[in-house]
């Protein structure tokens, strides 16, 4: 595959019209996961480490997990946008407009799951 092939209008359409935006959904409730699983290792193991440790590892890990979920909620309009166009052509399901509030922090990863349980039942995938 060539650069031309790469930056041509129909391989950027394949990619846009693409099945997979329902990977950048689903890394909203995966990121959350992580993150909680991180804040209760260093939490657990706080006591235990020095302050300056804990603090490293709270402040980095987290704030990192933290602001890639930022970028995934960002992400999530254009993900749902293309994700509902694909979804209404490949099913009986017409997704809701209300699914945008994805973008919204703390009512995500709620919204998301739901999102990706409906698209399940209908689509089949994930």
């Amino acid at each position: 595959m060539g650069t031309r092939d790469l930056f041509s209008g129909t391989f950027f359409e394949r990619y846009l019209q693409s099945k997979r935006w329902w990977l950048v959904i689903l890394a909203i409730p995966v990121l959350f996961a992580l993150w909680l699983v991180v804040s209760i290792l260093i939490l657990s193991t706080a006591r235990y480490a020095p302050l300056k440790v804990s603090g490293f590892a709270t402040t980095y890990f987290g704030g990192i997990l933290i602001l890639a979920s930022y970028a995934a909620a960002l992400l999530s309009l254009i993900a749902v946008y293309y994700d509902r166009r694909y979804v209404r052509s490949h099913s009986a399901w017409n997704p809701s407009g209300l699914y945008y509030l994805m973008v919204i922090p703390l009512l995500n990863v709620p919204i998301a799951c739901l999102y990706l349980f409906y698209r399940h039942r209908y689509v089949g995938i994930p």
